[in-house]
């Protein structure tokens, strides 16, 4: 019995961490999960330890990918064009979250970069109820946004991920366009 009952404390405790991995109620405890996301060199807690929007806007690309590289495979004729636009959209498009392709891809080279910058504690100053800068021993300051669930996280790549999201949603619509081009053209040709 005694077995049974820790077995559900600990599942219990699993669950309710596991619900929680991406509520950093604090820019200190932001900077924390994001400092050690990077020691450990874990780009899914790197991921995790990202503000709302930023993780926000890297779903939104992929998920741009995803319907782009849909739409080639789908109404692109064989070719040169169809296969650059494959090859284009398909590692975004084929992993199985944007969690997993930013672990993947984009954390190692971030990972690299930011190592030594979060080696010891950092100082918290506030610019406003939203926004933190975490102070690092070398002077570094390291932007920590709060999202609009209340979570902080690190927001250093908001501004990149946000042009990018704006790329993804126009390539999408040129997509769009030439695919329609494409059935009008076969359209034509089988008259």
């Amino acid at each position: 019995m005694r077995e049974t009952l820790l077995a559900t404390v600990l599942l219990a405790s699993a669950v309710t961490v596991a619900g929680c991995r991406h509520k950093s109620k604090t820019p200190e405890e932001a900077y924390q999960r994001f400092a050690g996301a990077v020691r450990a060199q874990d780009g899914a807690a790197l991921f995790d330890a990202l503000d709302q929007s930023t993780r926000w806007d890297l779903m939104t690309i992929q998920k741009a990918h995803r319907e782009a590289y849909d739409i080639v495979l789908s109404n692109y004729p064989e070719g040169p064009e169809r296969q650059r636009e494959k090859r284009r959209y398909e590692p975004e498009a084929t992993a199985p979250s944007a969690r997993e392709f930013f672990k993947n891809q984009t954390a190692p080279g971030l990972i690299s970069t930011l190592k030594a910058v979060v080696a010891g504690p950092a100082k918290i100053e506030r610019k406003d109820d939203n926004e933190v800068e975490a102070v690092v021993a070398s002077g570094d300051r390291l932007p920590f946004a709060r999202g609009q669930d209340g979570s902080w996280g690190y927001a250093g790549l908001q501004k990149q991920t946000t042009e990018d999201k704006n790329r993804a949603y126009h390539d999408l619509d040129v997509v769009r366009a030439s695919a329609a081009d494409y059935e009008r053209a076969a359209a034509r040709a089988a008259k």
